[in-house]
């Protein structure tokens, strides 16, 4: 049997070094000498000392864990691959996850409800950006998909009509078809549905303008004419961008 012949307070608050046999043997929290009752003269066998050792060590970890936990909300694998990093080994890291959880600090099911809430409201991100946002956290695809079944369709159109109205803005010198392709291309990949597409841009009421259409034309023609010297390839580049081969011909001539 080996005896604890002193117990130390170290400078860091709560935290003890602990002497057995007039040798330094552990640091250990204020929980751990709390829990196994740690005074001078206590008597401890290599089984109980090993058993103080791993339950320090499962604080430690569990105190590195809520630290981390207080900046932000963190998915169960986030929390895992930062133990991991933290060098502490598999068994407390389950053990602190099982903790954690069962005090719902960590909620893969909230995470994802959360997250959902606060980009619908912050940003024009559709579903499927969501859930491969989600996936990148390492939350489940069962929860993923029981979450984003929540969404309120009318949210995900209002933001998908307000995000198709600022790529009109940015695109109002293109050709009303390259115009139309490429709302429609920047919603797909902001992770919206086809159907949600379809229904915003019918709620924006897109009409062509010939008059605009061709004062967009003219100013293609002029930006690029130099570049294509050749009459057929510049007509052919100018109907890649959505204009239409007959008011092409005619402005040319």
């Amino acid at each position: 049997m080996a005896k604890v012949t002193l117990i130390q307070a170290q400078k860091q608050k709560g935290r003890y070094n602990v002497f057995i046999d007039n040798k330094f043997a552990f640091g250990v929290s204020e929980n751990t000498l709390i829990d196994f009752r740690l005074a001078k003269n206590l008597e401890l066998d290599d089984n109980q000392i090993e058993e103080i050792k791993n339950r320090e060590n499962i604080n430690k970890a569990y105190g590195d864990a809520v630290n981390y936990l207080s900046y932000q909300l963190r998915t169960e694998f986030e929390l895992k691959k930062y133990l991991k990093e933290k060098e502490y080994d598999l068994d407390t890291i389950d053990e602190v996850l099982e903790r954690l959880i069962s005090l719902h600090y960590v909620d893969d099911d909230n995470y994802a409800k959360t997250y959902i809430h606060s980009h619908l409201n912050t940003s024009n991100n559709g579903p499927k950006l969501m859930e491969q946002k989600l996936i990148q956290k390492g939350v489940s695809k069962f929860v993923i998909e029981d979450q984003l079944a929540e969404i309120d369709q009318d949210i995900l159109i209002e933001n998908a009509v307000d995000f198709a109205k600022k790529q009109i803005k940015k695109s109002r010198k293109n050709s009303f078809s390259n115009l139309q392709q490429k709302i429609k291309q920047t919603l797909y990949q902001k992770g919206f549905s086809n159907e949600i597409i379809e229904e915003a841009i019918s709620k924006i009421d897109l009409q062509k303008d010939d008059e605009t259409e061709l004062e967009n034309l003219k100013a293609m023609i002029n930006k690029v004419q130099k570049r294509y010297p050749d009459k057929n390839k510049l007509i052919t580049y100018l109907m890649t961008k959505g204009f239409k081969y007959q008011d092409i011909k005619n402005e040319l001539e």
